[in-house]
């Protein structure tokens, strides 16, 4: 069953639909104010990649870096990764991070 993106022209809030193949369209009402009134959007065509595709991609980008020039700088490489392997990493590192400055 294909995902649709649509926009409410009642209240403009965009989301997503998995309508099936026999179903129309039109029967899907926007869920934040319940409008009947939405229109299909064009959607951008999505890269299904492995977690290792993922990684491995990553992996490349950090080895060209060299090191971090800041905090910011590495917690964004490390959310990176947490999104590559499908996991929020992001509030553990920043406590590990927020420890690590407090130390020094």
């Amino acid at each position: 069953m294909p995902v649709y993106e649509f926009e409410c022209e009642a209240c403009g809030r965009r989301f997503s639909a998995l309508v099936g193949v026999v179903m129309d369209t039109a029967d899907t009402g926007c869920p934040n104010c319940r409008s009947e009134k939405v229109r299909r959007l064009i959607s951008r065509i999505s890269k299904v990649r492995s977690e290792d595709a993922r990684l491995d991609e990553l992996a490349d980008k950090v080895e060209g870096m060299g090191e971090p020039g800041s905090y910011r700088e590495m917690r964004d490489v490390v959310r990176e990764a947490g999104a590559a392997m499908d996991e929020d990493v992001s509030d553990e590192m920043e406590e590990m991070f927020e420890s690590d400055l407090s130390e020094d």
